[in-house]
């Protein structure tokens, strides 16, 4: 199982000595003056145990186009990484539900004006369980100690996520997530489609706009991943 095109983490690990690589690019306009690109979204997965895997992720390069009287002014450059690891502790077959942890660290890698300039770590809490008709129910709760230029500050995030196989390779999933401040969400809705190429291959499309608060208008993606034994 991947953990793209959702927003919401999956709590399954890849599995002993497998690496697993995920990527994709977005596209999204924040209003309507501003528009931003990002690419490859890089995900690697490295499974260490039958319970728990390595992670390393960044989203690559950025580019950000602004409408001005005077024309297009873009800008570009590299995001931050990110190392990290999922462990999973609870199994559905003897809870009834899934749960994961993974513990991450943001790394000051990025580009002038692409970094939050600050050592950030963070985690993740994940839940999923199975349902009735071949639907399965997910989420995550995750906290982050973010760098800001008013300095540090907890940043809070939820998501829900519903997803249901649609018949031979091809899935599909539902979801709602956001940032939490206060009695305030950012709240984005986003619908995906996933097709599975054999057992170790997936390609992804996704959509998604903003409903509430400081998000993105809109935002539509494309993605693939594959795995190995290593």
């Amino acid at each position: 199982m991947t953990d793209r095109p959702d927003f919401t983490e999956s709590s399954e690990v890849v599995g002993h000595r497998i690496v697993q690589i995920e990527s994709g690019l977005t596209l999204e306009q924040t209003d309507a003056q501003t528009r931003q690109l990002t690419a490859p979204q890089l995900l690697v997965r490295v499974g260490v145990g039958p319970r728990f895997e390595l992670r390393f992720a960044g989203d690559g390069f950025v580019s950000q186009s602004l409408q001005t009287p005077s024309g297009h002014l873009r800008t570009s450059g590299r995001s931050d990484l990110e190392i990290g690891g999922k462990f999973k502790f609870v199994d559905a077959d003897r809870a009834g539900v899934d749960m994961a942890v993974i513990p991450f660290l943001s790394l000051p890698t990025a580009s002038n004006g692409f970094s939050s300039n600050g050592y950030d770590p963070g985690v993740k809490l994940t839940l999923s369980r199975d349902l009735p008709r071949g639907f399965g129910l997910s989420g995550n709760v995750n906290v982050a100690d973010v760098t800001s230029d008013q300095g540090r500050a907890w940043e809070r995030e939820a998501s829900v996520s519903l997803g249901h196989a649609l018949g031979g390779p091809f899935g599909a999933y539902w979801e709602t997530y956001g940032t939490l401040a206060g009695r305030r969400c950012d709240c984005t809705v986003n619908a995906g489609v996933t097709m599975a190429l054999g057992a170790n291959r997936q390609l992804d499309v996704e959509v998604g706009r903003g409903i509430s608060g400081q998000t993105q208008d809109w935002f539509v993606g494309l993605g693939f991943a594959v795995r190995r034994l290593h």
